[in-house]
């Protein structure tokens, strides 16, 4: 059977703020796609859970209600016939054969039919560094929270040029010119781009309006952080990952990487809770402090499913099913959707049934109308975490990597307690009881043979450690 998604892609214009409405068509194991329909929306007007365009009802209409109220109509009717084409299309072509660019060669030619024209070709213009970085991520089409990380190595870079063209007017990135030099270059700037940033203060006014630090900047006055050896690396991995696709693409023959050492990313230990804390947090008596009440009782429930807080974010009550939660994690489903299926303990049950007949309007959010549990926003909730840490005494003193000097420090527990800690508890108190992979990733989202989990083997060598020192 057929089944079309439509959703908004996490994107926005920088102007409008409107999001473009995503199209995914599935049917049976082998065919799964996704492309762009080129309608845009602003959130605030679409239904995520029926997925649909909301047309407002208002009871009076300026000039300017009716105007949005027709835009949004036409856009909702723009929509139905791409679905349509989209379902009647599919029932004319080979099931057994259905090219990889069906879908988006379907709605491409729908949105922009050829044009039969005698003026002369406009000659083409040469791709700048910047096109061919947008045609990869286009192509490639990464998880959101990969392509983020691509973004962050695509802003560092037009600062980088911003701030060579200060001594070198003409100095400008290419894909075939880029040496060797270039990419040491660029890695010294932004290991050193937080002093840089400190020196020439108006410069980089202009260069953090045009290329922000972060996408999502909240400050009025943007600054530029000191960057870590793991930040660095992940960075010089993913422009690599830029230059070989142009390599095996046939857009270029440079290779401007060879001959550049990237280092391994330091990781520590993952710190989890033991059971006991993880229970004493859980049965702590925290009645005069509803609003860590409800937030220790989500954190929990994270413990007990160990999903990340994006997916905790959009689960409704449909996502409980015959006893446990199943939920499409969000790093696999723009590539090859994976449903994690978690069965849920007495514990968790009992945190369900707390909230099943409590009013939880107030937490509806742009993504989630209909919130399986009280969970505030992402800041929030690690704020809350930290809290309920220090009240319910998880003081213990821990080792963590500083993330900037990679050196150990040692910290309270509560200091360094966040959402993802929940998720990591899940799978370290799961991988002592069961060294098996396979089973917990089925539960815990992550991808087939993660070296994630290389980590946690640390944690178990521990545990043998101790129980033969038992016996000293």
């Amino acid at each position: 059977m057929a089944t079309i998604i439509l959703s908004l892609s996490t994107k926005s214009d920088k102007v409008t703020s409107q999001h473009e409405v995503m199209i995914r068509f599935f049917h049976g194991k082998h065919i799964n796609q996704r492309t762009k329909t080129n309608v845009f929306v602003h959130p605030d007007y679409w239904d995520d859970a029926a997925q649909s365009i909301v047309i407002p009802k208002w009871r009076t209409l300026s000039k300017e209600r009716k105007q949005l109220k027709d835009e949004l109509q036409q856009k909702s009717e723009r929509l139905a016939t791409i679905t349509s084409l989209v379902q009647s299309s599919f029932q004319e072509i080979d099931k057994g054969n259905v090219p990889n660019d069906w879908l988006k060669k379907l709605i491409h030619d729908f949105n922009f039919p050829a044009v039969t024209t005698t003026a002369k070709p406009k000659p083409k213009q040469k791709k700048s560094f910047f096109d061919w970085f947008e045609l990869f991520l286009k192509t490639k089409n990464y998880p959101h929270g990969s392509t983020k990380s691509f973004r962050v190595v695509e802003r560092a870079l037009g600062r980088y040029q911003g701030y060579k063209r200060k001594r070198n007017k003409d100095f400008t990135l290419d894909i075939g010119t880029i040496s060797k030099e270039t990419i040491i270059d660029f890695f010294d700037y932004f290991r050193r781009e937080h002093e840089l940033a400190q020196k020439n203060p108006k410069l980089f006014e202009k260069l953090l309006r045009d290329y922000p630090a972060e996408i999502t900047q909240k400050h009025k006055s943007p600054k530029i952080t000191e960057r870590g050896d793991n930040h660095i690396v992940n960075l010089q991995k993913k422009l690599k990952r830029f230059f070989l696709w142009l390599n095996k693409e046939g857009y270029s023959t440079n290779r401007p990487f060879d001959g550049v050492e990237i280092k391994a990313e330091k990781y520590g230990t993952p710190i989890i809770l033991t059971l006991e804390e993880r229970n004493k947090i859980a049965d702590f008596d925290l009645s005069s402090k509803p609003h860590l009440e409800r937030q220790r009782d989500v954190f929990i429930f994270q413990c007990l499913i160990g999903c990340r807080v994006g997916d905790l974010l959009k689960m409704t009550p449909d996502n409980v099913v015959n006893g446990q939660i199943e939920y499409i994690p969000r790093k696999t489903k723009d590539n090859k959707p994976v449903t994690a299926e978690v069965p849920l303990n007495d514990r968790a049950t009992t945190i369900l049934e707390k909230y099943r007949n409590v009013d939880l309007s107030p937490y509806k959010n742009k993504v989630n109308s209909n919130p399986l549990l009280p969970f505030i926003s992402s800041q929030k909730y690690n704020e809350a975490i930290k809290e309920v840490f220090k009240m319910c005494g998880i003081d213990r003193m821990v080792t963590v990597l500083d993330p900037v000097s990679g050196e150990q420090t040692q910290r309270p527990f509560y200091e360094i307690a966040s959402s993802h800690l929940a998720r990591r508890t899940f799978v370290g108190l799961l991988y002592n009881q069961i060294q098996d992979p396979n089973l917990i990733s089925s539960m815990s989202g992550h991808v087939e043979g993660s070296r994630e989990f290389a980590r946690y083997r640390k944690i178990e060598r521990e545990a043998k450690k101790k129980a033969v020192d038992l016996i000293n």
